[in-house]
């Protein structure tokens, strides 16, 4: 059988994922995005800057040119394309967390993941010897790093505004909505507005929660605990933004049911996440974070629409819409029967 070499490039391509996995890591790590922000720059000065010998600085900055992070121009400078701008560390929309993330302990992760295959323990216990919300509040740095990946991962934080209409005077609970980031969003959109954000003592007490929500005054206030345990009641409206798709159904009842205890008949939940597209469906990211979560996670999965309308019906919850908001991540709207 002669071999089609459009499909040997294809497969080589998708064998050698990890060269761009660790491109962009070491890029992101080394802080190059930044030392590119002024403008273009010669190897040379970066590798000087960096105390690096400049080949191995040359050889990254080619590759980076072909993967559309960097441009290289006739005078020898490499400088940002709007994909480079992303692993910028001082912007809003900084993806820098995220690579070096992907790149380190997630890419130690995936290494395992025929052994989560066929164990069903993610690959991240494998390596670190314990799971990923048992290993980040032993291990700081990686934790905020975690936040951080979180806030920068949800460009449509802006979006869900508009794509649901609180009404005024509203209550917003967030459970387990890490620094605030989205919760912010919400209290921006009306002035009239309440927030209560929920999770971890580490995370709500964190400088990112304090610098997100310190805009809001009293209208907004942290609360500390575990969804597991309970949810703080009182609230018109309760969110839990890419929180379910961490765990499995037996768990994601277990929260839900402490929500459904908390809420008043009639109260809202807002549910973000990615859907599982039907059979036949146009590629998706959720199917690659549906991997994700196994080789992480262990436990946790994405899901259609059907199962999450089952879930939250077995919890006493009416799911009623499903609105797209960007990067195929969706807005489930629901109602505490």
């Amino acid at each position: 059988m002669t071999t089609d070499s459009t499909s040997a490039r294809t497969l080589i391509e998708l064998a050698t994922g990890y060269w761009r996995t660790q491109a962009i890591h070491a890029a992101a790590a080394l802080g190059i995005a930044d030392r590119l922000a002024g403008g273009p720059r010669n190897a040379a000065d970066l590798a000087a800057e960096l105390a690096l010998q400049v080949d191995p600085v040359t050889r990254l900055l080619r590759f980076l040119v072909d993967l559309d992070v960097l441009t290289y121009d006739s005078a020898g400078g490499y400088s940002l394309t709007p994909v480079g701008e992303l692993l910028r560390s001082d912007t809003a929309d900084s993806l820098n967390a995220l690579t070096i993330l992907y790149g380190s302990e997630f890419y130690a992760a995936w290494g395992e993941l025929l052994n989560a295959l066929t164990t069903g323990i993610s690959g991240f216990e494998k390596v670190f010897g314990r799971s990923l919300f048992d290993y980040l509040p032993a291990h700081s740095e990686t934790a905020s790093r975690y936040d951080a990946t979180m806030a920068g991962g949800a460009s449509f934080f802006a979006r869900v505004p508009a794509a649901h209409a609180f009404p005024a005077q509203t209550t917003v609970v967030d459970v387990a909505g890490g620094t605030g980031g989205l919760l912010a969003e919400i209290l921006r959109s009306d002035e009239s507005l309440r927030g209560v954000l929920y999770d971890a003592q580490h995370v709500v007490g964190s400088a990112a929660t304090e610098r997100n929500l310190q805009p809001f005054g009293n209208r907004c206030q942290t609360v500390s605990g575990d969804f597991f345990a309970r949810a703080p009641k009182g609230g018109d409206a309760y969110v839990l933004s890419r929180i379910l798709h961490g765990f499995d159904d037996a768990d994601c009842r277990r929260i839900l049911g402490r929500i459904h205890e908390a809420a008043r008949p009639g109260a809202t939940l807002l549910v973000v996440e990615r859907l599982l597209p039907p059979a036949g469906a146009a590629p998706s990211l959720a199917a690659g974070f549906d991997l994700h979560m196994l080789a992480v996670m262990g436990h946790g999965r994405e899901r259609s629409r059907e199962s999450y309308a089952e879930l939250l019906a077995e919890e006493g919850f009416a799911l009623d819409d499903a609105r797209p908001l960007e990067l195929d991540v969706h807005l489930l709207v629901a109602r505490r029967l």
